[in-house]
């Protein structure tokens, strides 16, 4: 496979991954569990995922990017709802730290790279096929 087009596919693999933690941290968004009691406790419920992008190389050949999903910190916040079967005392219980809008955005980023990926592909192909017309 050409380096134009490896660096374009691990584009489209990076955009799919991005597009499938936002949709992730969308659907559970709304998800509570009970707040640790103390700090030593671990927390149980959704932890948010980030998806970072790093640069693979081979040498001094860029090879494209790879993505690493790591866990949101904080993975929650407070959430006041007593009337929830999980709230605390104070009525409080622990929500995802997930904001609606970020992800959002999220989504839409990772959707324009996946066309500009796929763009580059389809450009990358026709491109050889011409050359390979010049030559027969």
């Amino acid at each position: 496979m050409s380096g134009t087009l490896q660096i374009a596919v691990s584009g489209l693999n990076d955009a799919k991954a991005r597009i499938a933690n936002a949709t992730a941290n969308i659907v559970n968004a709304s998800s509570t569990s009970s707040l640790p009691k103390n700090p030593a406790e671990t927390y149980t419920g959704f932890v948010p995922q980030d998806v970072i992008t790093l640069t693979q190389s081979d040498g001094n050949n860029n090879l494209g990017v790879q993505s690493q999903n790591v866990a949101r910190d904080p993975a929650y916040t407070q959430s006041y709802d007593p009337a929830n079967a999980q709230a605390n005392d104070k009525g409080l219980v622990a929500a995802p730290n997930v904001d609606l809008a970020n992800e959002a955005i999220n989504l839409l980023q990772a959707s324009v790279s996946y066309q500009a990926n796929a763009a580059v592909i389809s450009i990358a192909l026709k491109t050889d096929k011409a050359l390979l017309d010049i030559k027969t």
